[in-house]
């Protein structure tokens, strides 16, 4: 064998190796610096990666196992297919991160979860079961998924359970859940778009005076049905070019 064929077999070899030991974070680095999605660290490759002290709305949902899906590889997708690090955890979902497809595929997670801390003062026990929210080429591609949330908390809306499912509107995917308390009627609408951007708006139907003024201590604001608080924010940080800083909360 030649030098000149030992030279060549050696930076192939070598240019092989580098996708293979490629370091998990730089797939997902698109994610930090979340409004809703945080977590401590990345450690691992790309096959065998771990997502450490993931949080979701401030909740801790623990560590995860993270790894390329080879067969969407194949088909030049990249997919990201993750898992609670438990042994009988059966809590898991696809990242899909590649150019054209983007977004989150077949979740299934039991949460506590806290929105306050992105303005809605609002914290219960969310269920999602199978939820897709995916996008392709900046338009909502795939929506589907049942969602629930029951209300905990000492709030006006305590013991409250909302129900729906998601679906794309437009360039963008929504979540609607309905439900009631005593006699108010509850909708809490979702709105995410592919440029990270989101809306959260709860509207109270009521006619209930006591209901009304303790959801505008909350918060609130009156409007012709009862109540309502409407948050924006984005999912992750707006690039340079982007006016848009911070959550806004809007009446």
């Amino acid at each position: 064998m030649t030098n000149r064929i030992l030279i060549a077999i050696l930076i192939a070899a070598t240019l092989l190796m580098i996708p293979l030991l490629a370091p998990m974070r730089l797939l997902v680095s698109v994610l930090g610096g979340s409004d809703i999605l945080g977590m401590t660290g990345v450690s691992g490759t790309v096959w065998a990666g771990r997502l450490k002290n993931v949080t979701l709305a401030g909740a801790p949902i623990g560590t995860w196992k993270a790894s390329l899906d080879p067969l969407a590889l194949v088909g030049g997708q990249i997919r990201v297919v993750v898992k609670q690090d438990r042994a009988d955890s059966d809590q898991r979902a696809v990242l899909l991160l590649g150019r054209r497809d983007k977004g989150v595929a077949r979740l299934n997670l039991r949460t506590s979860i806290d929105l306050s801390g992105v303005g809605l003062p609002l914290n219960g026990d969310a269920a999602f079961k199978d939820v897709t929210a995916a996008f392709r080429e900046g338009r909502c591609a795939g929506a589907r998924g049942d969602i629930r949330l029951r209300l905990i908390g000492e709030g006006p809306l305590q013991g409250a359970v909302l129900n729906g499912v998601s679906a794309c509107r437009g360039d963008s995917w929504t979540a609607t859940l309905i439900g009631r308390s005593g006699g108010a009627d509850l909708t809490l609408t979702t709105r995410i778009e592919l440029t990270g951007r989101y809306q959260l708006e709860m509207m109270v139907a009521t006619t209930d005076a006591d209901l009304i003024q303790g959801l505008l201590a909350g918060g609130f604001s009156r409007d012709a049905a009862g109540a309502r608080l409407t948050v924006d924010g984005r999912l992750f940080p707006p690039d340079e070019a982007s006016a848009d800083q911070g959550v806004k909360r809007a009446p």
